[in-house]
């Protein structure tokens, strides 16, 4: 089965909720919604896309860097090369972008879900939802983009570290690889922590302390 960015079922649901949307539907959208956004192919695709982006743009400015050098001989294999390696890391780019977009935009409709029945009054907030809150950052499915997350922030300071490095030393082509593997690695730790703290956000409406709090902040 060819790999979408979000199925044909979550599709059909993406629409928010309105002042006739029923509340019994509640649980059934989100659950079509969850399952959409944590399938194992998008988070495989990411991580795939992430990694072909990083070898691609090493390559290719590896490769621009030996050509560029003094008494060098560019061939028409080098400049194939390159091109193919750029090709490849704006392609990967491109997925990342559209995993974000779309899981966001999954996200925000089922978080909005999650919300109507507490915002009706048809059901009520309880111990049950303060668990919930706290332990759905270890669902198998979340865990994996909560460390993902975690290891894509920690590359990110490390490029970047990497580029001031050199920015004090001299810098070379490599260091302007290891600013932009260290942005997009940056942008890519944010958004899949973005992802999991607006579904938490989204089961913490369950949690009657929670609620709580966040109305004493907006009195």
């Amino acid at each position: 089965m060819a790999f979408a960015f979000i199925g044909k079922s979550a599709r059909e649901l993406l629409a928010l909720p309105d002042d006739t949307s029923a509340v019994q539907d509640a649980d059934r959208v989100v659950a079509v919604l969850r399952t959409d956004y944590e399938r194992w192919s998008r988070w495989l695709v990411g991580l795939a896309a992430y990694l072909v982006f990083i070898v691609g743009l090493f390559v290719a400015v590896g490769m621009i860097a030996a050509m560029i050098a003094p008494g060098v001989l560019i061939t028409g294999i080098d400049i194939v090369i390159v091109c193919v390696s750029l090709v490849v890391a704006a392609v990967s780019g491109w997925m990342l972008v559209r995993l974000w977009l779309t899981g966001r935009r999954m996200l925000r409709a089922a978080v909005a879900w999650m919300r109507l029945p507490y915002a009706r009054g048809a059901r009520a907030r309880g111990t049950g939802g303060w668990v919930s809150a706290r332990t759905v950052n270890f669902e198998p499915r979340i865990f994996v983009r909560v460390m993902t997350a975690s290891l894509a922030l920690l590359v990110a300071v490390a490029g970047i570290a990497l580029f001031i490095r050199d920015v004090v030393e001299g810098t070379n082509a490599l260091s302007v690889a290891a600013l932009i593997i260290g942005v997009v690695s940056l942008a890519s730790g944010l958004g899949q922590a973005g992802g999991v703290m607006r579904l938490v956000s989204g089961a913490s409406e369950a949690d009657p302390v929670w609620v709580r709090i966040r109305g004493m902040f907006r009195a």
